[in-house]
């Protein structure tokens, strides 16, 4: 049984923000699989939300495309030795890229790897700066902006942010609650523990009105009556 609803963002935002970047203006960016969430908080409340159609998933594909390689070994390779910054990854860095139909691995080098994922990298991110700037936000974000879930794990994801937005960057991890073992300590985390803080502060959920008779009940007495009134 669903005892509540929370809107994704608001949640995270309990793990993953401080009271003061709340106050002073921040983006929150959570970039999932498929799509990416996108949170403007000022004055220490939520005043934007957008969900973008690009994710990880994407970067996964576009390496699967580009190394002609499975889907999984792929998001290996992404989460493995992927880079946001192509320039970071030396040329002399060689990985073996398993193919695909059984034929034989590739050596590579991580430098091609990460030319695939920045352009990809930069394209979300443009992204997300045209809707900030779309609605006028781009002066309100004071404290910057926090990159949250899986897809902020990547490497030299904060510094190519800040090329893009030209503001201070950080990836951010739950807060607010002890024991959190190292798995769970990271930004994929945030919503799931923000639904939990939120969960924790809100034990009651909020009841709405509602009529003695039920929704199907309400609805077969008005078409017993529709009938009864024609005929």
């Amino acid at each position: 049984m669903v005892a509540d609803t929370a809107l994704e963002q608001f949640a995270a935002s309990d793990a993953a923000l401080t009271p003061d970047e709340k106050e002073m203006g921040v983006a929150l960016v959570d970039i999932g699989g498929g799509t990416t969430d996108i949170a403007i908080f000022e004055r220490g409340s939520i005043w934007h939300t957008a969900v973008l159609p690009t994710g990880g998933d994407h970067v996964t594909n576009d390496i699967a495309v580009g190394l002609r390689t499975p889907i999984p070994e792929a998001e290996r390779l992404k989460k493995k030795y992927g880079c946001a910054i192509a320039t970071m990854a030396g040329e002399d860095e060689p990985l073996e890229v398993p193919a695909v139909g059984g034929r034989k691995p590739r050596v590579l080098s991580r430098r091609t790897l990460c030319e695939i994922i920045q352009p990809r990298s930069e394209e979300t991110f443009n992204l997300i700066h045209n809707e900030i700037t779309r609605y006028g936000f781009e002066k309100s974000l004071n404290a910057g902006v926090v990159l949250i879930g899986g897809g902020s794990m990547l490497a030299g994801i904060a510094e190519i942010a800040e090329q893009i937005f030209d503001l201070p960057v950080r990836c951010g991890t739950p807060a607010g609650v002890g024991g959190l073992t190292d798995g769970i300590a990271s930004p994929a985390f945030c919503t799931a523990v923000g639904l939990v803080l939120y969960g924790l502060r809100h034990p009651e959920p909020r009841r709405r009105p509602v009529d003695d008779q039920s929704y199907f009940e309400r609805v077969g007495a008005f078409v017993r009556e529709m009938f009864t009134t024609l005929f």
